[in-house]
């Protein structure tokens, strides 16, 4: 595959990634506010009455259709000194979810230094034709141009989805995510 068009693939996959980074971040939020709210239910310090109303307000102004059922589902983070089964079902599936997109957004940066590393030095090699024409020396062809020359320019790197250890990372990041829905 050529080079460009990895790069407008993993870009692709860099801002989906970065939409479900934020999702996953909102996902946790909510489950902070949720559990904010329920600790903070039925108590009389001024500190957790204002949490609350504030929890509240959020609730409630967020409270429409698809939401609410989202209200509905999502855990509560736990604030005492409850199970830590709790905290590990809120914890861990938004930070799998961010670590696995982290690696697609670092595949698609590391591929686009690549590219413009790869373009600068094809542009350093005009401007040394340049000079050497100048000097009345001719060694490179005339018809070489950095579109050419970029556009044959491939990338036999595998993606980091595409070798052993990151197979080996999606399979235990879904365990873990299994594992968490799974765990009573």
């Amino acid at each position: 595959m050529k080079l460009k068009e990895k790069l407008k693939k993993t870009r692709r996959r860099s801002l989906l990634s970065y939409l479900i980074i934020f999702l996953a971040v909102v996902y946790f939020l909510m489950t902070v506010v949720k559990g904010l709210y329920l600790w903070t239910e039925g108590s009389n310090v001024s500190i957790a009455l204002s949490i609350h109303s504030a929890m509240s307000w959020v609730v409630n102004t967020t409270w429409i259709f698809p939401i609410s059922s989202l209200w509905k589902s999502i855990p509560a983070a736990p604030f005492e000194g409850r199970e830590i089964l709790e905290l590990y079902k809120v914890i861990v599936p938004p930070m799998v979810i961010i670590g696995i997109c982290a690696l697609f957004i670092s595949d698609h940066r590391a591929l686009r230094a690549k590219f413009y590393e790869l373009k600068s030095e094809i542009e350093k090699e005009i401007n040394l034709r340049e000079m050497r024409k100048e000097a009345g020396l001719e060694t490179v062809a005339e018809n070489a141009t950095v579109d050419v020359v970029i556009s044959n320019a491939t990338n036999n790197d595998p993606a980091w989805h595409e070798t052993w250890w990151g197979r080996v990372f999606i399979g235990v990041a879904i365990a873990l995510i299994v594992a968490a829905f799974g765990i009573k």
